[in-house]
């Protein structure tokens, strides 16, 4: 009869004979924190973990503290509910830098001294990539004594793509009223495009950019060629003389306002726009969502997903819900509107509970326990799917 030897009592040196193969099986079966201690075993498994990623991952939730802080924190749902792991000495002026945008562990940053620097950092291998500056836009937008006076505020203005494997990037970005920039990996300069309609919001997905538009038109550019061009548009019937219905009434009393309205690009393509309203003198949010008719000109409210989908907010896009394990159905992942606003007509300021999933069936509203908040003060937190990938 063959003896069975477990894992407890098999000699270390043998883990280090693995076949390389089978240690990338194992390795991208475990989640995050098993993954870090098992590349730690020795080095064939070191080795055979910057190959290797753990298994789907439910949504993080990156943490920026107050202002002058240079660490971030990360809170990982599927572990203890006080768990953080705190990312520091990362290489840059992180404590003077704000986050624009995410995409798997990059990060598209902006120097708060100076807002024509931009780059872009892994939050786990703190590789960095300086994006060119800014300074060459001056031409097409106002500027006081030959300084760069526009700042990005949150992901309305921003789009951002990263490819893990070949390192090509796409950074996106609105210069109001009406021109676009875009940077691509090897440019030397941003390239530029002139828009005729005021963009509230861009999505890029799958080599194509979406905008939505000040006519609540949405537009749609093919970036996989060398120069983009327009692919679609929609034709929205819009009554310009009526005035935008953003506050909310009950019973004649007003109960809330629009802070944001987002473009989301759906699995299947398909355009959403998600109106997110928050309560006067409450913190409580609410969302209406929006598809286009098979017509092209009305958008209709839409009340379900479905439960094999959910929207991150943060990134513009919906995910398969069975896909990634964890992961709550015909919901939507919301941080707020990413910069400290007050609205003294709601009565509302930014804070760690604006960080939530709102279900959009019960219209109930989950949040992180709040033991995670306790020992910071955040200025921003951001939704993000991460990428273990060479850490």
């Amino acid at each position: 009869m063959s003896q069975v030897v477990s894992c407890g009592e098999m000699e270390p040196n043998r883990w280090s004979k693995l076949p390389s193969d089978l240690i990338q099986m194992v390795l991208e079966r475990l989640g995050f924190a098993d993954f870090q201690r098992a590349k730690s075993v020795c080095s064939s498994w070191h080795y055979a973990s910057k190959k290797s990623s753990p298994k789907n991952q439910i949504p993080w939730l990156i943490l920026f503290p107050e202002k002058g802080k240079d660490y971030c924190l990360l809170f990982n749902p599927e572990e203890k509910r006080d768990k953080l792991y705190r990312l520091q000495n990362l290489g840059v002026n992180f404590s003077n830098s704000s986050c624009l945008a995410t995409y798997g562990s990059w990060l598209l940053m902006q120097d708060d001294h100076q807002y024509n620097l931009l780059y872009i950092l892994n939050i786990f291998t703190c590789e960095k990539i300086d994006l060119p500056s800014m300074k060459s836009q001056l031409s097409i937008v106002e500027s006081e004594d030959d300084m760069f006076l526009v700042k990005l505020d949150n992901n309305r203005d921003v789009s951002f793509w990263f490819d893990e494997k070949t390192k090509d990037y796409v950074v996106i970005w609105i210069i109001q009223p009406r021109f676009m920039v875009y940077s691509r990996k090897g440019d030397k300069y941003w390239k530029q495009i002139e828009l005729f309609n005021f963009a509230f919001d861009m999505v890029y997905k799958d080599d194509q950019l979406y905008l939505y538009t000040s006519s609540r038109d949405v537009k749609v550019f093919d970036f996989s060629q060398d120069i983009p061009r327009q692919i679609f548009e929609t034709q929205v019937n819009y009554d310009y003389s009526r005035k935008q219905e953003d506050v909310f009434y009950y019973d004649g009393l007003q109960v809330g306002k629009i802070k944001n309205e987002n473009l989301v690009v759906r699995v299947t393509g398909e355009v959403l726009r998600v109106k997110s309203i928050v309560l006067c003198n409450s913190d409580v949010w609410h969302f209406r969502i929006y598809k286009m008719d098979s017509s092209n000109s009305e958008w209709e409210k839409l009340d379900s997903l479905g439960e094999e989908e959910a929207i991150f907010l943060d990134l513009g896009i919906t995910v398969l819900a069975n896909t990634i394990q964890g992961v709550n159905g015909n919901s939507i992942y919301f941080s707020g509107n990413h910069n400290n606003y007050c609205d003294s007509d709601l009565g509302h300021f930014w804070s760690e509970k604006d960080i939530l999933i709102f279900n959009l069936g019960t219209q109930e509203i989950e949040r992180p326990h709040p033991s995670i908040f306790l020992p910071i003060q955040l200025s921003n937190a951001r939704w993000f799917v991460p990428n273990f990938k060479q850490m």
